[in-house]
Protein backbone atom coordinates (compact mmCIF):
# COMPACT_ATOMS: atom_id res chain seq x y z
CA UNK A 1 0.00 0.00 0.00
CA UNK A 2 1.35 3.15 -0.87
CA UNK A 3 1.43 6.31 1.67
CA UNK A 4 0.82 9.57 -0.50
CA UNK A 5 0.46 13.33 0.12
CA UNK A 6 -1.55 15.42 -1.86
CA UNK A 7 -1.62 19.59 -1.71
CA UNK A 8 -1.57 22.29 -4.22
CA UNK A 9 -2.49 26.43 -4.79
CA UNK A 10 0.56 27.30 -2.30
CA UNK A 11 0.82 30.58 -3.85
CA UNK A 12 3.92 31.33 -2.07
CA UNK A 13 4.18 35.39 -2.28
CA UNK A 14 0.82 36.02 -1.81
CA UNK A 15 -0.92 38.04 0.18
CA UNK A 16 1.32 40.75 1.42
CA UNK A 17 -1.56 43.02 1.84
CA UNK A 18 -2.59 41.65 4.58
CA UNK A 19 1.01 41.30 6.24
CA UNK A 20 3.64 43.42 8.16
CA UNK A 21 7.24 44.16 7.69
CA UNK A 22 9.08 41.22 10.57
CA UNK A 23 11.50 43.70 12.05
CA UNK A 24 14.15 40.59 12.60
CA UNK A 25 13.74 39.44 9.08
CA UNK A 26 12.96 42.54 6.81
CA UNK A 27 10.32 40.12 5.40
CA UNK A 28 6.65 40.22 4.99
CA UNK A 29 4.88 38.08 7.65
CA UNK A 30 2.58 36.74 5.17
CA UNK A 31 5.70 35.39 3.37
CA UNK A 32 6.23 33.88 6.12
CA UNK A 33 3.34 32.58 7.14
CA UNK A 34 3.20 30.73 3.71
CA UNK A 35 6.09 29.22 4.45
CA UNK A 36 5.59 27.81 7.28
CA UNK A 37 2.44 26.48 6.59
CA UNK A 38 4.04 24.45 3.55
CA UNK A 39 6.98 23.23 5.71
CA UNK A 40 3.71 21.74 7.92
CA UNK A 41 3.09 19.69 4.88
CA UNK A 42 6.58 18.73 4.47
CA UNK A 43 6.72 17.64 8.20
CA UNK A 44 4.63 15.31 7.92
CA UNK A 45 5.58 14.10 4.72
CA UNK A 46 8.72 13.43 6.36
CA UNK A 47 7.61 12.07 9.78
CA UNK A 48 4.98 10.01 8.62
CA UNK A 49 6.73 9.26 6.54
CA UNK A 50 5.02 8.79 2.58
CA UNK A 51 6.12 7.41 -0.22
CA UNK A 52 5.44 9.59 -2.61
CA UNK A 53 4.32 13.88 -2.30
CA UNK A 54 2.04 15.50 -5.32
CA UNK A 55 1.81 18.82 -5.52
CA UNK A 56 -1.02 20.07 -8.03
CA UNK A 57 0.17 23.42 -8.97
CA UNK A 58 0.42 26.77 -8.56
CA UNK A 59 3.76 27.43 -6.77
CA UNK A 60 3.78 31.29 -6.81
CA UNK A 61 1.19 34.09 -7.51
CA UNK A 62 2.78 34.08 -11.28
CA UNK A 63 5.47 32.76 -13.37
CA UNK A 64 8.39 35.12 -12.27
CA UNK A 65 8.65 35.50 -8.48
CA UNK A 66 11.27 37.50 -6.52
CA UNK A 67 14.55 35.38 -6.00
CA UNK A 68 14.14 35.20 -2.48
CA UNK A 69 10.32 33.69 -2.31
CA UNK A 70 11.66 31.04 -4.94
CA UNK A 71 14.23 30.40 -1.93
CA UNK A 72 11.76 29.56 0.36
CA UNK A 73 9.84 27.57 -1.89
CA UNK A 74 12.95 25.56 -2.59
CA UNK A 75 13.91 25.24 1.09
CA UNK A 76 10.81 23.32 1.93
CA UNK A 77 11.08 21.17 -1.05
CA UNK A 78 14.31 20.65 -0.95
CA UNK A 79 14.38 18.48 2.69
CA UNK A 80 11.96 15.99 0.33
CA UNK A 81 15.08 14.88 -1.52
CA UNK A 82 17.30 14.80 1.61
CA UNK A 83 14.59 11.89 2.85
CA UNK A 84 14.60 10.37 0.04
CA UNK A 85 10.62 11.42 -1.31
CA UNK A 86 9.91 11.63 -4.28
CA UNK A 87 7.59 14.60 -5.68
CA UNK A 88 5.29 14.75 -8.49
CA UNK A 89 5.05 18.82 -9.11
CA UNK A 90 2.22 19.93 -11.98
CA UNK A 91 2.36 22.94 -13.34
CA UNK A 92 -0.73 25.23 -12.71
CA UNK A 93 -1.47 28.64 -14.65
CA UNK A 94 0.31 30.86 -12.16
CA UNK A 95 3.56 28.49 -12.58
CA UNK A 96 3.46 29.40 -16.72
CA UNK A 97 5.14 32.55 -18.54
CA UNK A 98 2.77 33.95 -20.75
CA UNK A 99 -0.24 32.05 -20.61
CA UNK A 100 1.66 28.66 -21.56
CA UNK A 101 4.00 29.49 -24.11
CA UNK A 102 7.53 29.92 -23.26
CA UNK A 103 8.08 27.00 -20.48
CA UNK A 104 7.25 27.23 -16.76
CA UNK A 105 9.01 28.12 -13.22
CA UNK A 106 8.76 24.83 -11.86
CA UNK A 107 10.90 23.39 -15.11
CA UNK A 108 14.30 24.17 -13.34
CA UNK A 109 13.65 21.76 -11.05
CA UNK A 110 13.61 19.24 -14.25
CA UNK A 111 16.60 21.57 -15.48
CA UNK A 112 19.04 20.69 -12.26
CA UNK A 113 17.61 17.33 -12.35
CA UNK A 114 16.50 17.22 -8.42
CA UNK A 115 16.73 13.72 -7.59
CA UNK A 116 13.26 11.78 -7.04
CA UNK A 117 11.17 15.12 -8.64
CA UNK A 118 8.75 15.06 -11.71
CA UNK A 119 8.03 17.93 -13.45
CA UNK A 120 4.40 17.74 -15.28
CA UNK A 121 3.99 20.23 -17.88
CA UNK A 122 2.48 18.14 -20.31
CA UNK A 123 0.09 15.58 -20.64
CA UNK A 124 1.81 12.28 -20.06
CA UNK A 125 2.06 8.83 -18.20
CA UNK A 126 5.29 8.51 -16.25
CA UNK A 127 5.52 5.31 -13.85
CA UNK A 128 7.53 5.97 -11.16
CA UNK A 129 9.66 2.79 -9.25
CA UNK A 130 9.29 2.99 -5.57
CA UNK A 131 10.50 0.89 -2.93
CA UNK A 132 7.04 -0.99 -2.40
CA UNK A 133 6.38 -1.14 -6.32
CA UNK A 134 5.58 0.59 -9.61
CA UNK A 135 3.19 3.61 -9.36
CA UNK A 136 1.50 5.45 -12.64
CA UNK A 137 0.96 8.92 -12.83
CA UNK A 138 -0.74 10.90 -15.55
CA UNK A 139 0.03 14.46 -15.78
CA UNK A 140 -2.53 17.36 -16.75
CA UNK A 141 -0.78 20.88 -16.75
CA UNK A 142 -2.88 24.04 -16.70
CA UNK A 143 -4.39 23.67 -20.34
CA UNK A 144 -5.23 26.90 -22.44
CA UNK A 145 -5.99 27.43 -26.14
CA UNK A 146 -2.47 28.30 -27.03
CA UNK A 147 -1.74 24.81 -25.39
CA UNK A 148 -3.54 22.86 -27.69
CA UNK A 149 -4.51 25.28 -30.60
CA UNK A 150 -3.25 27.15 -33.49
CA UNK A 151 -4.35 30.79 -33.71
CA UNK A 152 -5.75 29.96 -37.06
CA UNK A 153 -7.77 27.39 -35.32
CA UNK A 154 -9.34 30.18 -33.27
CA UNK A 155 -9.56 33.18 -35.52
CA UNK A 156 -13.18 34.66 -35.58
CA UNK A 157 -14.62 31.98 -32.39
CA UNK A 158 -16.24 32.57 -29.40
CA UNK A 159 -14.72 31.90 -26.45
CA UNK A 160 -17.62 28.95 -25.82
CA UNK A 161 -16.66 27.77 -29.57
CA UNK A 162 -13.00 27.89 -28.64
CA UNK A 163 -13.70 25.80 -25.28
CA UNK A 164 -15.91 23.34 -27.32
CA UNK A 165 -12.88 22.72 -29.64
CA UNK A 166 -10.32 22.37 -26.71
CA UNK A 167 -12.23 19.72 -25.24
CA UNK A 168 -12.64 17.79 -28.68
CA UNK A 169 -8.94 17.94 -29.04
CA UNK A 170 -8.53 17.26 -25.51
CA UNK A 171 -10.80 14.18 -25.25
CA UNK A 172 -8.97 11.60 -27.46
CA UNK A 173 -5.83 12.46 -25.77
CA UNK A 174 -6.37 12.14 -22.35
CA UNK A 175 -8.56 8.75 -23.83
CA UNK A 176 -5.24 7.64 -25.10
CA UNK A 177 -2.92 8.04 -22.34
CA UNK A 178 -5.66 5.88 -20.02
CA UNK A 179 -5.91 3.21 -22.60
CA UNK A 180 -2.26 2.60 -22.01
CA UNK A 181 -2.42 2.34 -18.17
CA UNK A 182 -1.40 -1.01 -17.12
CA UNK A 183 -4.52 -2.59 -15.23
CA UNK A 184 -2.05 -4.74 -13.02
CA UNK A 185 -0.33 -1.11 -11.58
CA UNK A 186 -2.18 1.66 -9.02
CA UNK A 187 -2.74 4.43 -11.44
CA UNK A 188 -2.94 8.27 -9.95
CA UNK A 189 -4.44 11.49 -12.43
CA UNK A 190 -2.22 14.47 -11.26
CA UNK A 191 -4.12 17.90 -12.71
CA UNK A 192 -4.16 21.29 -12.50
CA UNK A 193 -7.79 22.22 -14.13
CA UNK A 194 -11.15 23.84 -13.16
CA UNK A 195 -13.60 20.92 -13.30
CA UNK A 196 -16.83 21.96 -13.97
CA UNK A 197 -18.72 20.74 -10.99
CA UNK A 198 -16.35 22.41 -8.50
CA UNK A 199 -17.55 25.17 -6.52
CA UNK A 200 -15.36 28.27 -6.49
CA UNK A 201 -13.28 30.30 -4.25
CA UNK A 202 -10.74 32.99 -5.10
CA UNK A 203 -9.13 31.22 -7.86
CA UNK A 204 -12.30 32.84 -9.64
CA UNK A 205 -10.92 36.37 -9.35
CA UNK A 206 -7.10 35.16 -10.08
CA UNK A 207 -7.93 32.89 -13.55
CA UNK A 208 -10.33 35.09 -15.02
CA UNK A 209 -11.00 33.86 -19.01
CA UNK A 210 -8.26 31.57 -18.96
CA UNK A 211 -8.63 28.13 -19.37
CA UNK A 212 -11.53 26.19 -19.90
CA UNK A 213 -13.96 23.80 -17.41
CA UNK A 214 -13.26 20.11 -18.09
CA UNK A 215 -16.25 17.74 -17.82
CA UNK A 216 -15.76 15.08 -14.51
CA UNK A 217 -16.66 12.46 -16.64
CA UNK A 218 -13.10 12.91 -18.43
CA UNK A 219 -11.68 12.11 -15.28
CA UNK A 220 -14.27 9.86 -13.58
CA UNK A 221 -12.68 6.53 -15.03
CA UNK A 222 -12.51 3.45 -13.73
CA UNK A 223 -8.47 3.02 -14.94
CA UNK A 224 -7.79 5.19 -12.20
CA UNK A 225 -7.14 4.62 -8.65
CA UNK A 226 -7.47 8.40 -7.53
CA UNK A 227 -7.45 12.02 -9.09
CA UNK A 228 -5.31 14.81 -7.67
CA UNK A 229 -6.31 17.79 -8.25
CA UNK A 230 -5.22 21.89 -8.11
CA UNK A 231 -6.82 24.94 -8.85
CA UNK A 232 -10.11 25.26 -7.06
CA UNK A 233 -8.85 26.78 -3.84
CA UNK A 234 -11.96 25.04 -1.97
CA UNK A 235 -11.28 21.42 -0.59
CA UNK A 236 -14.03 19.37 -2.37
CA UNK A 237 -14.66 15.82 -3.18
CA UNK A 238 -16.06 15.74 -7.25
CA UNK A 239 -17.25 12.16 -7.02
CA UNK A 240 -18.50 10.87 -3.59
CA UNK A 241 -18.98 7.53 -4.65
CA UNK A 242 -15.06 7.53 -4.61
CA UNK A 243 -14.31 5.03 -7.29
CA UNK A 244 -12.29 7.14 -7.96
CA UNK A 245 -11.89 9.80 -5.46
CA UNK A 246 -11.79 12.99 -7.56
CA UNK A 247 -10.08 15.59 -4.65
CA UNK A 248 -9.42 18.97 -4.77
CA UNK A 249 -7.45 19.61 -1.49
CA UNK A 250 -7.77 23.38 -1.42
CA UNK A 251 -4.75 26.29 -1.08
CA UNK A 252 -2.76 25.71 1.92
CA UNK A 253 -3.16 29.32 3.08
CA UNK A 254 -5.69 32.13 2.47
CA UNK A 255 -5.09 34.58 0.27
CA UNK A 256 -7.52 36.92 0.49
CA UNK A 257 -10.46 37.52 2.73
CA UNK A 258 -12.78 34.80 -0.11
CA UNK A 259 -11.31 32.38 1.36
CA UNK A 260 -12.24 33.63 4.99
CA UNK A 261 -14.03 30.88 5.85
CA UNK A 262 -12.53 27.99 4.32
CA UNK A 263 -10.91 25.03 5.90
CA UNK A 264 -7.26 24.69 4.63
CA UNK A 265 -5.38 21.92 4.78
CA UNK A 266 -3.69 18.47 2.90
CA UNK A 267 -5.11 15.42 2.01
CA UNK A 268 -3.57 11.85 3.00
CA UNK A 269 -3.65 8.75 0.96
CA UNK A 270 -3.80 5.35 1.42
CA UNK A 271 -3.46 3.57 -2.04
CA UNK A 272 -3.81 0.27 -3.74
CA UNK A 273 -4.91 -1.05 -6.76
CA UNK A 274 -8.61 -0.50 -7.25
CA UNK A 275 -8.92 1.50 -3.92
CA UNK A 276 -7.67 4.76 -2.20
CA UNK A 277 -8.70 5.63 1.81
CA UNK A 278 -8.13 9.67 1.87
CA UNK A 279 -8.36 12.32 4.69
CA UNK A 280 -8.28 16.00 5.01
CA UNK A 281 -5.82 16.93 7.22
CA UNK A 282 -6.59 20.29 8.21
CA UNK A 283 -3.98 23.52 8.81
CA UNK A 284 -3.62 25.89 10.94
CA UNK A 285 -3.62 28.67 8.44
CA UNK A 286 -4.01 32.37 9.87
CA UNK A 287 -7.59 33.38 10.05
CA UNK A 288 -8.76 35.86 8.63
CA UNK A 289 -12.15 37.82 10.44
CA UNK A 290 -14.39 40.43 9.08
CA UNK A 291 -16.33 42.64 11.36
CA UNK A 292 -19.23 44.60 10.23
CA UNK A 293 -21.84 46.82 11.83
CA UNK A 294 -24.22 49.22 10.07
CA UNK A 295 -23.98 52.95 13.23
CA UNK A 296 -26.14 55.04 10.74
CA UNK A 297 -28.82 54.86 12.71
CA UNK A 298 -26.76 54.89 16.05
CA UNK A 299 -26.70 57.84 18.13
CA UNK A 300 -23.06 56.83 19.68
CA UNK A 301 -21.75 54.95 16.43
CA UNK A 302 -17.71 54.55 18.03
CA UNK A 303 -19.34 53.19 21.17
CA UNK A 304 -21.36 50.96 19.00
CA UNK A 305 -18.19 49.56 16.82
CA UNK A 306 -16.23 49.34 19.49
CA UNK A 307 -18.15 47.12 21.47
CA UNK A 308 -18.89 44.82 18.26
CA UNK A 309 -15.31 44.29 17.97
CA UNK A 310 -15.06 43.26 21.85
CA UNK A 311 -17.04 40.24 21.02
CA UNK A 312 -14.76 39.46 18.59
CA UNK A 313 -11.57 36.96 19.04
CA UNK A 314 -8.79 39.34 16.89
CA UNK A 315 -5.92 38.02 18.71
CA UNK A 316 -3.03 37.72 15.68
CA UNK A 317 -6.22 37.34 12.80
CA UNK A 318 -5.94 39.54 10.22
CA UNK A 319 -9.01 41.84 10.31
CA UNK A 320 -11.31 43.94 8.47
CA UNK A 321 -13.63 46.02 10.23
CA UNK A 322 -16.45 47.38 7.65
CA UNK A 323 -19.14 50.21 9.36
CA UNK A 324 -21.76 52.00 7.83
CA UNK A 325 -22.66 55.54 8.67
CA UNK A 326 -24.04 58.93 7.88
CA UNK A 327 -21.90 61.63 6.29
CA UNK A 328 -22.37 63.75 9.28
CA UNK A 329 -21.42 60.84 11.45
CA UNK A 330 -17.81 60.95 10.61
CA UNK A 331 -16.97 63.23 13.18
CA UNK A 332 -18.44 61.36 15.75
CA UNK A 333 -15.64 58.28 15.05
CA UNK A 334 -12.04 58.69 16.52
CA UNK A 335 -10.22 56.42 14.38
CA UNK A 336 -7.66 56.40 16.86
CA UNK A 337 -9.44 54.59 19.07
CA UNK A 338 -10.77 52.03 16.94
CA UNK A 339 -7.27 51.10 16.00
CA UNK A 340 -6.18 50.74 19.29
CA UNK A 341 -9.21 48.56 20.43
CA UNK A 342 -7.87 46.08 16.87
CA UNK A 343 -4.36 46.40 18.35
CA UNK A 344 -4.18 42.65 19.04
CA UNK A 345 -4.93 41.51 15.37
CA UNK A 346 -1.90 41.00 13.20
CA UNK A 347 -2.85 43.16 10.49
CA UNK A 348 -6.27 45.32 10.58
CA UNK A 349 -7.84 47.05 8.18
CA UNK A 350 -10.76 50.07 8.52
CA UNK A 351 -13.47 51.07 6.11
CA UNK A 352 -16.04 53.06 6.38
CA UNK A 353 -19.33 53.21 3.82
CA UNK A 354 -21.09 56.42 3.75
CA UNK A 355 -25.08 55.60 3.69
CA UNK A 356 -26.37 57.48 1.07
CA UNK A 357 -29.29 59.73 1.57
CA UNK A 358 -31.16 58.70 -0.90
CA UNK A 359 -30.78 54.87 -0.11
CA UNK A 360 -32.61 55.31 3.09
CA UNK A 361 -35.86 53.60 3.76
CA UNK A 362 -39.35 55.32 2.02
CA UNK A 363 -41.53 57.13 4.13
CA UNK A 364 -44.88 55.44 4.17
CA UNK A 365 -46.86 58.48 3.71
CA UNK A 366 -44.74 58.96 0.37
CA UNK A 367 -45.83 55.71 -0.79
CA UNK A 368 -47.49 54.50 -4.19
CA UNK A 369 -50.78 54.80 -3.83
CA UNK A 370 -50.63 58.04 -1.41
CA UNK A 371 -52.16 61.41 -2.28
CA UNK A 372 -50.19 64.27 -0.92
CA UNK A 373 -49.96 67.58 -2.60
CA UNK A 374 -46.80 69.11 -3.45
CA UNK A 375 -45.86 71.17 0.11
CA UNK A 376 -47.42 68.34 2.21
CA UNK A 377 -45.34 65.56 0.74
CA UNK A 378 -42.33 68.37 1.12
CA UNK A 379 -43.55 68.90 4.54
CA UNK A 380 -43.79 65.02 5.58
CA UNK A 381 -40.24 64.59 4.08
CA UNK A 382 -38.65 67.71 6.22
CA UNK A 383 -40.02 66.28 9.29
CA UNK A 384 -38.24 63.57 8.80
CA UNK A 385 -35.12 64.49 8.19
CA UNK A 386 -33.64 65.58 11.09
CA UNK A 387 -30.04 66.39 9.65
CA UNK A 388 -31.90 68.90 7.31
CA UNK A 389 -33.62 70.92 10.06
CA UNK A 390 -31.13 74.17 9.98
CA UNK A 391 -32.05 74.51 6.10
CA UNK A 392 -35.71 73.57 6.34
CA UNK A 393 -37.59 77.03 6.65
CA UNK A 394 -35.29 78.14 3.50
CA UNK A 395 -36.28 74.44 1.61
CA UNK A 396 -39.48 75.39 2.30
CA UNK A 397 -39.69 79.04 1.16
CA UNK A 398 -38.25 78.44 -1.85
CA UNK A 399 -40.60 75.66 -2.73
CA UNK A 400 -43.56 77.95 -2.35
CA UNK A 401 -41.64 80.11 -4.37
CA UNK A 402 -41.14 77.91 -6.99
CA UNK A 403 -44.94 76.62 -6.83
CA UNK A 404 -46.33 80.06 -6.99
CA UNK A 405 -44.41 80.56 -10.41
CA UNK A 406 -45.83 77.43 -11.89
CA UNK A 407 -49.17 78.31 -11.29
CA UNK A 408 -49.04 81.42 -12.71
Amino acid sequence: MFRILHFADIHMGSGFSHGRVNPETGLNSRLEDFEQTLGLCIDRAIADPVDLVIFAGDAFPDATPAPYIHEAFAGQFRRLVAHNIPAVLVVGNHDQYSQGNGGASLNIYRTLAVPGFIVGDRLRTHTLELPKGPLQIITLPWLNQATLLTRQQTEGKTLNEIHQILLQKLEPILEAEIRRLDPEIPAILVGHLMADRANLGAERFLAVGKGFNIPVAFLNRSELDYVALGHVHRHQNLNPSNDPPIIYPGSIERVDFSEEKEAKGYVLINLRKGQADWEFVPLPARAFRTIKIDVSDVDEPETAILDEIAQVSITDTVVRLIYKIRPEQTELIDQRALRKALKAAHQASIQAELVSQLSRPRLPELGIGQSLDPMNALDTYLTNREDLQDIALAMRETATELMSQTST
